[in-house]
Order: C-alpha cells, then structure tokens, then sequence
C-alpha cells in the first residue's frame, strides 16, 4: 500500500470515529444540509399576514349592519391586493426576473381573519374595521427545471425545509432532524406523536432561541439540548411541523414535558393559530406585512 492510500485509509477511519464520537457535529450537519435543496415536504403552505384598515361610507340603500359587512370585505380585498404586491417584491432571483408566478383565490378563499376589530361608524360618513388576516398563497415556478434551486435563494419567499435522515424507524432508533431556510428566520419546531400528542421541540428551555440563520443547517437535537429522540410506544404515523416567519413568533402556551421540552395540550388546528400570533413589521407603504411559513415531515415508527 502506498503512501497515498495508506492516507485515504486513515483519513476515513478518523472520519468513522469523529462521526461516531460527535453524532450531533458539525460535518453530518453540512452533509445533511447539502441534501436540503432536493427535500420535497410533505405539507406547505405558504402565506403573509397583513395588518388592514376597511372603511364602508354609509349611504341610505344600505343598512348599518350591511355597511359593516362592505367595509370587512373591503379589507379582506385590501389584504389580498397587499400579499401579491409584497410576495411578488420577494420573488425576484435572478437579474430582478420573477422566478415564480403567485397564485391566489379570490378574497374570501384566500384570506382567513386572525384578528378583528371594530370601530364602528366614524365621522358620521363611514363604517371602520380593523383585520389581521392571513393570505395563502402558492408559488408555480416558471422554469421548474430550476425551481428546486431558486426557491431555496436567499432573495426568494421564505422557506424553511425540515427533514430527517429517512422515513422510517424501527424500535430503539434514534432520529435525528434537520432544518434550513433559504434567509434568517424565526421559528417554532413541533413533533406530532402517533398518539397525537403535540411535543415542541424548539425553542425549549435548554436551547431558548427561535432565530435561525439563512442558510445554515441545524440539528435536532443540537448540542444544548437535553434529550434525544429516541424510538417507543406509540408506535405509527408522526409529523415534523415548523412554523416559520420572517419575524418573531408569538410564545406557545406549553405544559412541562421533561427535558427542558412542552406539550401542547389544544389541538393542531389551535396550535396553527397560536403560531400565527405574529406582530407584522411596518412596510415601505406604512401597512403592515410579514411572511409565513408551515410545512410538516412524514414519518413512521413500528415495533420492530
């Protein structure tokens, strides 16, 4: 054996024990995150929150009630008019070319009210409402040869792919998972259990930040975190949940599950709406606008 591969032998045997001896390191870390451009969720949506102010001017052919209903419309339109604008100002890729065309339903399909308040008539002449609304959306790219790619650039939409090293684990397995996004971003990582039960993941008490950075690949658990995920009863179907968004999410009410981690004790439909409890940062226009992000992870765990 010559020098040279005499060498490679043992470059690879320290390797093996490196791997071994740090499982959570930052090697596996950049394996995985090259990995993260062809990771294909198996949930997404996408959205943007928009803070909007409605206004209905009375008039003799509509009653109160009826004006009230016009101006809660007229935000809801106002909100989706605001979303295509915003989204649009993040789908720039490449020599400021739109990379993706934004769809949208219209304004009752594609906005749900978070939050709602009403002001009620003003100045003798108009109805005022005040909305907090969420806008879904979807993004049909324009060269999907190229989709997996430009959708993961940092001047794209937010995206934050989660995933783990395969789909299914037998008893005793340990899991460990990853996260990257294509720009900083704030997040909340929940597990689902075959039982249902709602576990957060991050932010827990040992590792307490919900800010990530664009581009870097992060490993759950990492090293400030005290547990591990290692495979038990109940056996079955899980998910892998992040809710991401540009800014800072709101805090999850959680009851103590050990390890530094909380369970969620409401159903995930709440657990949605809780994380989309987020403050919308003023845009050039004066409104106010962030992104939003889900996607969830299929996983199975079984006996044996």
């Amino acid at each position: 054996m010559n020098a040279k591969n005499r060498f490679a032998v043992v470059f690879l045997c320290v390797l093996a024990i490196w791997i071994v001896l740090n499982p959570r390191g930052s090697l596996i870390a950049h394996c995985q995150g090259l990995r993260a451009i062809d990771v294909v969720p198996d949930e997404e949506r996408r959205s943007s929150i928009h803070e909007v102010d409605g206004y209905a001017y009375l008039s003799e052919d509509m009653t109160v009630k009826e004006t009230r209903k016009v101006a809660f419309s007229n935000a809801k339109r106002q909100a989706v008019e605001m979303a295509e604008t915003y989204i649009q100002s993040k789908s720039k890729v490449k020599d400021g070319v739109l990379a993706y065309d934004l769809i949208t339903s219209d304004a009752q399909g594609a906005v749900s009210i978070l939050e709602q308040k009403d002001h009620g008539i003003e100045g003798n002449n108009r109805y005022h409402v005040w909305i907090k609304a969420e806008v879904k959306y979807e993004l049909k790219p324009q060269n999907p040869a190229t989709a997996k790619t430009e959708i993961m650039d940092v001047n794209a939409p937010l995206t934050v792919k989660v995933w783990s090293e395969k789909k299914e684990y037998a008893k005793g397995e340990f899991i460990r998972l990853f996260i990257q996004g294509n720009r900083d971003f704030y997040a909340r990582i929940v597990n689902v259990a075959a039982d249902g039960r709602l576990l957060q993941l991050l932010p827990n008490k040992y590792s307490s930040s919900s800010f990530f950075k664009g581009g870097k690949t992060y490993i759950i658990p990492g090293r400030k975190d005290q547990f591990n995920l290692k495979v038990s009863p109940p056996f079955g179907r899980e998910k892998v949940i992040v809710y991401a968004s540009e800014v800072p999410i709101s805090r999850i009410p959680l009851e103590a599950a050990g390890a530094g981690l909380g369970y969620y004790k409401d159903s995930r439909d709440a657990l949605g709406r809780d994380a989309r409890g987020i403050v919308p940062v003023p845009a050039g226009s004066g409104s106010s606008s962030a992104e939003f992000y889900e996607a969830a992870w299929n996983l199975r765990t079984k006996p044996e």
